[in-house]
């Protein structure tokens, strides 16, 4: 039994030694071979068994550093240990169970999590004196590595490895002193677009004020861009009443729906809060000083969200709330279904159906913001594969696509109902709809028939409205945390401060991170963050 725990810890100190030494930074074996020794530590400390010790540090980090790629593989992008206040919430494992493979995998992580605690029961503990002794070394280790993601110089090698953020260990460590918000700083460099932006007229405002409903479908995308000759749905097609149509630009791939929650509700890109970015609804909504919500508060309007999850997935009740959102509704409070639970099968039909059943409760102009959760992956409910897709992709792709776009046509019904039902009503009205990200079905980047940078990072956003709203020119690709100000200006409300500038940036470029002038883009963010302190109320 003893030689079977030596050869396991050997592999993961192996593995370790492996991980940590090809990290691309020094900075990045630096602070693997620190987290190494205070996980080793903390376990000798608590034990008195250096095998234990050993073999404990190795697994936490070789399964973090798995787990990092499988975070990538989903997401798009790599683990912070800021992502970990979201995993222990219970109220969040829901989503993580919707993938059937991934619940193997944390299986095996918690088998290996509970042999690195509960492992080498047997072997001899070490004398209580080099215990004190390793716990002072173990205090000192912890104030050296405070003091060192606290190192201006440390912190600037760390941001200048955005975006691809390579070496995980690095990313470890520079993420657990990130925890404490602070609002992003982009250097007081904001003068450039202040005399450009004077440049720039405002638009024509009213008092129109027409109802607005937004309208967030998951993982909503036009498949007729993808290889294969999809037909396009009608609700991606322009037709008489559409005032607005074009390709965004989001900022996270296959989940993260909170992210472009939090950008086309605050008109901020997630991307800019670095490891916040993980945080959005836990610590960044309760600092935005503008929103769309609020803007149209100040308006008259009543603020109202119908989301078929609970209000503590993803502290989204919270964030609503900080977001300027007055009342909140669950399909439950509506009469639909038998209790308050996370619905993932809720139909888009039903959801158009209760964003009805909401406007005969006010008679103020209302903006109901509301989600739809039907077309979410994992895309595993078709039985064979349609529209000839097995010409174009392997079989398991052939038959995700052909899941997805069975559900695209379920969505695309209930949009041209709920539409119907606007258009019906006497009183102006503005229907915008967009897909939060795409849905994780095997496509290649080669599997796109549009020509753009991170074209996992694109969805749609197509805006329909009544007689009395004037069209505005649809951009190829433009930037989802611009639609905010797309919808106050065919709502012909007056900006404020924040929406002016919004609004001027679109002018100038279609998109923020897509715009040619790099130095424009970046006055821009200076001029929200630093000068109107948009993100520090």
């Amino acid at each position: 039994m003893k030689k079977i725990s030596y050869f396991v810890t050997f592999i993961f100190i192996l593995l370790c030694a492996i991980f940590i030494i090809n990290q691309r930074t020094n900075y990045g074996i630096m602070f693997g071979a620190l987290q190494f020794l205070i996980l080793f530590l903390a376990m000798f400390v608590l034990s008195g068994k250096v095998l234990k010790s050993v073999n404990f540090a190795g697994i936490i980090l070789v399964s973090l550093f798995f787990l990092s790629r499988i975070f990538m593989h989903y997401y798009k992008r790599p683990l912070f240990l800021s992502d970990f206040v979201l995993f222990f919430k219970v109220e969040n494992w829901d989503t993580i169970l919707q993938y059937k493979e991934l619940f193997f995998v944390v299986l095996a992580y918690l088998i290996l999590l509970l042999f690195a605690i509960f492992g080498y029961a047997k072997f001899k503990k070490i004398g209580l004196k080099s215990r004190i002794f390793s716990l002072i070394v173990l205090v000192l280790l912890c104030i050296m590595h405070q003091n060192l993601i606290s190192n201006e110089r440390i912190k600037n090698s760390w941001l200048a490895t955005f975006p691809e953020l390579k070496d995980k260990f690095f990313n470890f460590s520079m993420s657990l002193g990130a925890i404490a918000y602070k609002s992003p700083n982009f250097g007081n460099k904001f003068e450039y677009f202040k005399e450009k932006s004077e440049q720039i007229q405002s638009y024509e405002t009213s008092n129109l004020k027409p109802n607005l409903v937004l309208w967030l479908s998951e993982s909503t995308m036009d498949a007729s861009l993808f290889k294969g000759n999809l037909p396009k749905l009608s609700m991606f097609e322009n037709s008489q009443n559409t005032k607005f149509n074009s390709l965004v630009r989001v900022h996270t791939y296959g989940g993260g729906t909170y992210k472009s929650e939090f950008e086309v509700l605050s008109g901020l890109s997630p991307d800019d809060f670095g490891v916040y970015s993980s945080l959005l609804f836990h610590s960044v909504a309760e600092h935005t000083k503008f929103s769309l919500p609020k803007i149209l508060k100040q308006n008259g309007y009543k603020t109202i969200v119908l989301n078929p999850f609970v209000p503590g997935n993803y502290n989204a009740g919270e964030a609503y709330k900080f977001l300027g959102f007055d009342e909140q509704y669950h399909p439950f409070d509506l009469g639909y279904g038998d209790k308050k639970s996370n619905l993932w099968h809720i139909s888009s039909t039903d959801m158009a159906n209760l964003v009805k059943k909401l406007f005969e409760k006010y008679d103020e102009p209302i903006f109901i913001y509301v989600l739809s959760m039907n077309e979410h992956g994992p895309y595993n409910r078709a039985k064979s594969i349609k529209f000839n897709l097995d010409k174009f992709y392997d079989k398991k792709t052939a038959l995700q696509i052909s899941d997805y776009y069975e559900r695209q046509s379920a969505l695309n019904d209930a949009i041209e109902s709920l539409d119907k039902f606007l258009a019906s009503n006497e009183k102006e009205y503005v229907f915008a709809y967009f897909g939060d990200h795409q849905g994780v079905l095997g496509l290649k980047e080669n599997d796109f028939i549009y020509d753009h940078k991170k074209p996992f990072e694109i969805t749609n956003f197509v805006v329909r409205g009544s007689k009395g709203i004037k069209k505005i020119e649809n951009p190829n690709l433009s930037e989802l945390g611009l639609m905010g100000g797309v919808l106050l200006e065919l709502m012909q409300i007056s900006p404020d401060e924040f929406f002016k500038a919004n609004f001027a940036m679109r002018k100038f470029c279609d998109g923020i991170d897509d715009c040619a002038d790099k130095n424009l883009s970046k006055s821009y963010k200076s001029y929200i963050f630093d000068d109107l302190d948009v993100a520090n109320r």
